[in-house]
């Protein structure tokens, strides 16, 4: 039956082919059969995350979601996201959207707030990759926080932020594609970190990753672009993040060793020679000098990169905030400069950094 089915099928083909014009075809019948196929009863549907349709869940999680936009000394403008912790204000991204910047502005995207609202980095922790910002509000919408331990390989999870200056806000889904990895980041290595195949682009940085249900599980901070690498991201766990957030909310800033500036990063060819430097040269770059601060009193201007302190190498900010950290109010500091007109060695002396004090170094 089969045969027989495949010949007629392989004449009414051969019937309906181009043949030869001068070859004369003798008149056939036309033999028509209408077929019904029925409606398939197990059509496939969009797939559903663990909280109801993905669609349903994005839509509870994205006025948690910010754009951080930032300015740095010489006009410089950055991009990234955010995601809100606490009504009253606070706000939680990554450590190298904020860093060297000298204004942070964040933009909401809960229907309440309309305006973009300036933002004041309240604490960094480079060496974890996050930051705190805060602003001026008490009725932001806090994302729900899930346990980044309960993930298992294979978990759904979607990252949400405003990459590549798009306009709005963006969404990529994948699944928990590693857990516990270690990467090297702009301030060391990052420990400890989810990987996800979820896209994750310039300007997600600072942005949530989440579960299912909508929940925090990670911050996204890094996608791979290798010829060799595809799909490979990473967020740094809730879990790891949490200590670190609450110990940058409630340190005592009248405790702080202070110098009374901003700094940043050179850890770039590029950054070097923007600066008018040698494209060899690394350090941690002044973006502010605050007015009345032990910086002004020395004399330390806005791109002066700080190379050593106390005779000890100073490769980037992280350097420089873990070496403050381990001095006290009224430790004196040798710092060694360099800017555009060359070398230079100035003598900082450390002070307490009083309550509402500008952050920075």
């Amino acid at each position: 039956m089969r045969i027989a089915a495949l010949a007629l099928a392989s004449m009414l083909l051969a019937g309906c082919s181009g043949g030869d014009e001068d070859e004369a075809t003798p008149p056939s019948a036309t033999v028509t059969k209408t077929v019904t196929v029925s409606e398939t009863t197990n059509a496939e549907t969009a797939p559903e995350a663990a909280g109801g349709p993905l669609a349903n869940v994005v839509e509870r999680v994205l006025p948690s979601v910010v754009n951080v936009r930032t300015k740095s000394f010489g006009g410089g403008e950055g991009d990234g996201s955010g995601v809100v912790l606490d009504r009253a204000g606070i706000i939680v991204t990554n450590n190298h959207v904020v860093e060297g910047t000298t204004s942070v502005t964040v933009v909401f995207n809960d229907e309440r707030h309309t305006r973009p609202l300036p933002g004041t980095v309240i604490g960094t922790s480079p060496e974890r990759g996050l930051a705190v910002i805060r602003v001026g509000a008490n009725d932001l919408i806090p994302l729900r926080v899930a346990r980044s331990s309960s993930l298992r390989l294979g978990d759904a999870v979607f990252a949400v932020g405003f990459p590549l200056g798009l306009g709005g806000p963006s969404v990529t889904a994948g699944i928990v594609s590693g857990l516990n990895r270690t990467i090297d980041g702009r301030n060391g290595r990052l420990t400890g970190l989810l990987q996800t195949d979820a896209a994750i682009n310039p300007g997600n940085s600072g942005g949530p990753l989440v579960d299912g249900n909508g929940r925090l599980v990670g911050i996204n901070t890094a996608g791979i672009r290798l010829a060799e690498a595809e799909n490979v991201s990473f967020a740094i766990a809730i879990d790891g993040a949490l200590p670190v957030i609450e110990r940058i909310r409630n340190q005592a800033p009248a405790t702080e060793a202070w110098l009374g500036i901003a700094f940043g990063s050179v850890g770039s060819d590029a950054a070097a020679v923007q600066l008018g430097l040698d494209a060899s040269v690394r350090g941690a770059v002044v973006t502010v000098v605050y007015p009345g601060g032990p910086g002004e009193d020395a004399d330390l201007a806005v791109g002066d990169v700080i190379v050593a302190a106390d005779d000890i190498p100073i490769d980037s900010a992280g350097d420089l905030a873990t070496l403050l950290a381990k001095r006290k109010p009224g430790d004196e500091l040798d710092l060694e400069l360099i800017d555009s007109r060359g070398p230079r060695l100035v003598t900082v002396q450390v002070e307490r950094r009083a309550p509402g004090a500008s952050p920075g170094g």
